[in-house]
């Protein structure tokens, strides 16, 4: 079938121009190509492509500019992003046609590698996968957003692309019988045996390796052509060199790798390094704890004196982060990654947020003093195990507020000339930077010395660190306020038809990282200005949506509908999906095409839930209710309780957390606790005696288990996951809250009481602020705890934990901007975003108030 590209439409976003073919059938997803080109070459390709398009049926899109492309291509956005500067949805049983005419008119041309799909001819840019046609997303089970692809059997498979090349499993590959280049036994002509991989970037891999003439072990640093290329036409390959070029100046330097070997396959290229130690010290902090007292000063030391090698042979490292200090097994420290170093003041251009980029320099020769603001965020790194904060435009504020997060984790006089000595080194001014490595280097930063940290770093260095928020009655006001503005103004953009089709990404529909959780929480708010307007504005976007969604409460239309039915919004459909013969009501199975899963956030305990709150809604006489709905909503639930007491719906298998890790099978959105509530909150809206039987179990069950967890959460190397609402203790301490008060039975609440003093120690070296894995859910705990034993300690605790999330967040204090689970951005979900953090701070002002999920 032929045809012109003038017959077809057109338009364009701030990413993407279109085509569009009006012969293309409807697709949700299939076969697509991608055409890589470099930046400077995007319209050339586009003039090669656009014809052979023209001879077939199909849609497709180009990056916008070569701008636009060089950010695709530099992996910021993500590794599936780069290469792709155009993207063809074929017709069905064209893509292996249309693939080879691309071939033939882009042979011999160049662009970065896709990593996420396979090349259909090695001499052409030209690649394949199976992925979506159309945007169709929903939160997935650890709270990503999915770009969900639906088999002929109802198997789903996420369809975003990733860092390797997949398919699911309905889809036979159509160029499968085509001959691919064997991949050999190894790198460097198989002399280099790679053995482990160390990191997996769009810029390119970093092995682990056995040189087999030397038989020594070393590291293999791969540079890939042509990504992040810059405007001077230097790309990652550029960087590594540069890189060799620094190590041979650094030959023989103590705390550094030797380069040893550099070679080119294809068009990517790759440097041969000794192998300084399998642990950094990012690794080190997250397994075994922050730093603390002698080892904290012994590292900063230790550092210092690499850093003053380093500097002596004229290198300025330019990169030091946690991520780069590789610790052996005697703790001495490495340095690696000198990718973007300076030798005699040149060097590429690049820098790390938060720790090298807040001092890099426009002009002028990079400087050692540099190297030191970069050392003072690594050292507050590993005496808290939280990064720079970074969402806030102004560097200052984001300076000022990672040093008062230092002064919650490190509060006291023990700690004042450490807190001083980061401040200083924290500086904007490099002369008190440099000031404050030398009082460092002559250990006169140590107590007793007679420099006062009360009176806070030296002259212009910025704030005292641990100088703290006073968070009163006015300030919480103000801030519910104005955050309240900010999740209405985000309700408004979802709904506005013309910042939908500039997003790159649709707004998700449900509860917990979409439309439905922004909604539920502003129905708290109808009273401020400007809420009505937007909640109705959100329900009627909502309910219009055409979304592919599970039965799930947290991630799929039971909690839609309950959004609708508090914004009395009828959902479509909605008496299909309260009847238990529709397979809309409950799963069929699980994702992955087993029993259905019992958990709260995707599966029966989740739904249960959400029938039970509908239930509730139903009985309270809404005008627009239809009769009947409770008793049909409770049947549902009822449905649910039978699935999980006959074990058709069952809890995924995880496996045995080693020590230090967060215990998922406990935790509430995957685990027993999650399960244990909705039995709990069954039993006691109906009162049937087995299922008030069934309740105590499980609760006896999660009680018996929490010493444990609690006891683990305490170990040196716990991780600060254990606090957190939707795997650690804010989420198993709330459901003990709940069983003390419906089972009579006291003792679960001083267990939960444990757990919110446990989380309590946790929260200063908590990195989020959200509902999900962050603070507010720890704060959500203290306000349950606090209502319920009447003890103003756990009132105290919950404003402590507001104020932390201050010091994590930007803005000012009455006017903060709350990051999401990307800590560079704000956006205004519940589980990730500002919602959920409106939604502590509401029920901390009202000392109480409705809790989302909880039947109060």
């Amino acid at each position: 079938m032929t045809g012109s590209i003038a017959g077809r439409s057109g338009g364009s976003d701030d990413t993407w121009s279109y085509l569009n073919d009006p012969r293309m059938p409807a697709m949700e997803h299939g076969w697509k190509l991608h055409v890589s080109a470099r930046p400077g070459e995007l319209e050339a390709a586009v003039a090669l492509v656009l014809p052979v398009l023209a001879r077939h049926v199909c849609h497709a899109k180009w990056a916008r500019d070569p701008e636009t492309l060089r950010e695709l291509n530099s992996g910021a956005r993500s590794a599936g992003s780069v290469g792709k500067a155009i993207t063809v949805y074929p017709a069905p049983g064209t893509v292996v046609a249309l693939a080879d005419e691309l071939v033939a008119v882009l042979r011999g041309r160049e662009g970065p590698p896709v990593v996420s799909d396979r090349r259909v001819d090695p001499h052409a840019p030209v690649y394949y996968r199976y992925g979506p046609f159309t945007g169709d997303y929903r939160t997935g089970r650890s709270g990503r957003l999915e770009s969900v692809m639906t088999g002929p059997d109802g198997q789903l498979f996420d369809g975003l692309a990733g860092a390797s090349y997949r398919r699911p499993p309905w889809a036979e590959d159509p160029f499968e019988h085509r001959t691919r280049p064997r991949t050999g036994a190894g790198l460097g002509g198989g002399r280099y045996l790679v053995t482990g991989g160390i990191a997996r970037k769009p810029q390119g891999n970093v092995y682990r390796a056995l040189d087999r003439a030397t038989r020594a072990p070393v590291v293999v640093k791969q540079a890939r052509a042509f990504v992040a290329e810059d405007e001077s036409g230097a790309d990652t390959r550029d960087r590594l060199r540069n890189e060799r070029r620094i190590l041979r100046a650094l030959d023989g330097v103590t705390g550094v790798p030797r380069a040893l070997d550099y070679f080119r396959h294809r068009t990517d290229e790759y440097l041969v390094m000794t192998d300084c130690g399998a642990r950094d010290l990012r690794r080190t902090v997250q397994q075994d704890g922050p730093y603390r007292d002698d080892a904290l000063q012994d590292l900063a030391a230790r550092l210092l004196r690499v850093l003053d090698d380093v500097h002596r042979r004229g290198v300025v490292v330019r990169d030091l982060k946690p991520d780069n200090v590789v610790l052996d097994s005697s703790l001495r420290c490495r340095l690696v990654d000198f990718g973007i170093s300076a030798l005699d003041g040149a060097a590429p251009d690049g820098s790390t947020p938060g720790y090298s980029g807040p001092v890099r320099r426009g002009a002028g020769a990079a400087e050692a003093a540099d190297d030191y603001y970069a050392l003072g965020a690594t050292l507050c790194f590993a005496a808290t195990g939280l990064d720079p904060v970074l969402v806030d435009t102004d560097p200052a504020v984001n300076r000022d507020r990672t040093l008062l997060g230092l002064g919650r984790a490190l509060p006291g006089p023990e700690h004042r000339a450490f807190r001083a000595l980061v401040g200083d080194l924290m500086s904007f001014d490099p002369k008190v930077r440099a000031a404050g490595a030398e009082r460092l280097r002559t250990g006169t930063h140590a107590p007793g010395n007679g420099h006062s940290a009360d009176s806070g770093p030296s002259a212009g260095s910025g704030p005292v660190p641990g100088r703290r928020f006073r968070l009163d009655d006015g300030l919480l006001t103000e801030i519910i306020d104005h955050t309240t503005a900010f999740c209405v103004a985000e309700a408004h953009r979802i709904t506005d038809p013309t910042a939908a089709a500039r997003a790159a990404v649709p707004t998700p529909i449900d509860v917990y990282g979409g439309s439905s959780g922004l909604g539920l929480e502003l129905l708290h708010h109808r009273h401020r200005p400007g809420v009505r307007d937007a909640v109705e504005a959100l329900a009627h976007w909502t309910a219009g949506q055409s979304r592919n969604l599970s039965p799930g409460f947290y991630s799929g239309r039971t909690g839609v509908e309950l959004f609708l039915a508090g914004a009395h919004l009828d959902p479509v459909g909605a008496s299909a999906d309260t009847d238990t013969t529709s397979p809309s009501a409950l799963p069929l199975s699980g994702p992955g095409g087993g029993p259905p899963e019992a958990d709260l956030i995707e599966g029966v305990a989740g739904i249960g839930v959400g029938r039970l709150l509908l239930a509730r809604h139903a009985a309270a006489g809404d005008a627009r209710t239809p009769g009947g709905h409770a008793e049909r909503h409770l049947a549902v639930a009822a449905a649910c309780a039978r699935m999980l007491a006959a074990g058709t719906a069952r809890l995924t298998p995880s496996r045995t957390d080693p020590a230090g890790r967060a215990a998922l099978a406990e935790g509430l959105a995957h685990g027993e606790a999650g399960v244990a509530y909705f039995l709990l909150e069954y039993g006691h809206a109906t009162g049937d005696p087995t299922a008030v039987r069934r309740a105590r179990t499980a609760c006896a069950r999660l009680a018996a288990v929490t010493p444990d967890v609690l006891a683990a959460s305490a170990a040196p190397g716990a991780t600060r996951r254990y606090g957190s609402w939707c795997r650690g203790l804010a989420g198993i301490g709330a459901v003990l809250v709940r069983a003390a008060d419906r089972l009579a039975a006291p003792e679960y609440l001083a267990l939960a009481e444990d757990a919110a003093r446990r989380c309590a120690d946790l929260a200063p070296r908590m990195p989020l602020v959200t509902q999900c894995c962050g603070l507010a859910g720890v704060g959500e705990l203290m306000v349950d705890v606090a209502m319920a034993s009447g003890k103003a300690e756990f009132w105290d605790a919950a404003e402590t934990v507001a104020a932390i999330i201050l010091c994590r967040s930007g803005g000012t204090p009455a006017r903060p901007v709350f990051p999401d689970t990307g800590l560079t951005r704000s956006s205004a979900t519940w589980a990730g975003g500002s919602a959920g953090v409106l939604a502590f701070l509401r029920r901390l002002h009202d000392r109480g108030g409705p809790r989302l999920g909880l039947l109060d």
